[in-house]
């Protein structure tokens, strides 16, 4: 409805406004969707389990992320997937190996629930990896290993293109019988905390 004042016409509310974002679900928004490209920075520090070798190694990863979909879904599985790429080296700061040194990929499905502060994920990769394989007593039988990672944790948005990870990782690592029966396969399991930089583009 309008009304006149001084010959200017007057548009009156009717008490009504669109909904305003919050702050969370822009940055989310500015973070998540089709095409976007995110560039991470993770460390790590991974024990291994029931091994008599008693690893510890600290993989440090550089990860290409592509969000394949825009959210959606709706529910505690509101989100979208993305698809990672990662190259790995790990200093191996107790066991007989020195290093181990690869590449990863796979998928990763963010739970972006609108309002929240953070937005858990969980993660799967799947690739290769070099070592200096000694031939010590439950350790891997060659240089060239397979290696599976499964993951979880949240992403704390900082700002509209910047977040941090907080999370845990399991890796194996193993040949898949390839040095045997010359030399004995023993895979690697591990498990520990993680923490990342994404800058998303």
């Amino acid at each position: 409805m309008t009304s006149c004042w001084s010959g200017v016409a007057v548009k009156e509310s009717n008490g009504t406004s669109s909904p305003q974002m919050s702050d969370a679900d822009s940055i989310q928004n500015s973070l998540f969707g089709e095409d976007v490209v995110s560039l991470s920075a993770e460390t790590a520090g991974l024990f291994s389990i029931n091994n008599s070798n008693n690893y510890r190694y600290l993989p440090q990863l550089i990860t290409v992320g592509w969000q394949l979909d825009e959210i959606g879904n709706e529910g505690w599985n509101r989100g979208n997937t993305e698809f990672l790429f990662s190259g790995m080296y790990a200093p191996v700061i107790h066991g007989p190996n020195p290093w181990f040194t690869g590449g990863l990929f796979g998928p990763r499905y963010n739970f972006i629930q609108e309002g929240w502060p953070v937005v858990p994920y969980l993660e799967s990769r799947v690739g290769f990896m070099f070592t200096n394989a000694t031939g010590a007593p439950n350790s891997q039988g060659q240089d060239f290993c397979f290696s599976f990672t499964v993951g979880a944790g949240v992403r704390i948005p900082v700002m509209q293109q910047l977040s941090v990870n907080l999370g845990v990782l399991y890796q194996h690592i193993s040949n898949g019988g390839l040095s045997e029966p010359e030399h004995q396969n023993v895979g690697l399991d591990s498990i520990g905390p993680t923490l990342s930089v994404t800058w998303a583009f």
